[in-house]
């Protein structure tokens, strides 16, 4: 079955996870902002951690331009390229910005960085 995105909540079936501001969820609830919190986006730049506030958190990677760069440094931009966008993409209504896509496939579906 195709992963799904939907006003924030990503399903392959059943719900996975979620996402709210930012602040990746982990769970089967089918609303927006509740779950176990496994990760964050903020500018670009994206953190695991239980915090749920965005930008906390160790960071793992970034997304600028499309591509998808690994690395501990909390710039945009900077460290070495693992993929691009396009390759982590979900069927259904794009309600959030490229990192949050790419932090969403990380930390529910399968790890990129």
């Amino acid at each position: 079955m195709a992963i799904e995105l939907k006003n924030g909540v990503l399903r392959d079936g059943s719900v996975i996870g979620n996402v709210k501001n930012g602040v990746i969820r982990k769970g089967s609830s089918s609303n927006a902002g509740s779950g176990s919190v496994v990760g964050n986006a903020k500018n670009g730049v994206i953190r695991k951690g239980s915090s749920s506030n965005a930008g906390s958190g160790s960071v793992v990677g970034n997304v600028k331009g499309g591509v998808i760069r690994k690395g501990s440094s909390s710039n945009a931009g900077s460290g070495s390229t693992c993929g691009k966008t396009k390759d982590y993409s979900f069927k259904g209504n794009s309600s959030v910005g490229e990192a949050e896509a790419v932090a969403l496939y990380h930390f529910l579906i399968r790890g990129i960085f």
